[in-house]
């Protein structure tokens, strides 16, 4: 999936998966030969972890350790 079907799945913004991809939050994804990101499953399951795990009240550094 691109990175817009995935912010819709999620309900995060597109700058919202850039930047849990700086922040090593999520796992760099493939790209196709344009350049455009190609997310998996893995991507979308743990993008739902993340946000869980935020609105647990944990932080993203905590996450991320």
């Amino acid at each position: 999936m691109n990175i817009s079907a995935l912010a819709k799945a999620t309900g995060v913004t597109v700058d919202t998966l850039r930047y849990y991809e700086k922040q090593m939050l999520l796992d760099a994804p493939a790209r196709e030969e344009n350049g455009y990101r190609v997310y998996t499953e893995a991507h979308l399951e743990r993008v739902r972890f993340v946000r869980g795990a935020q609105a647990l009240g944990f932080s993203l550094a905590e996450i991320r350790s």
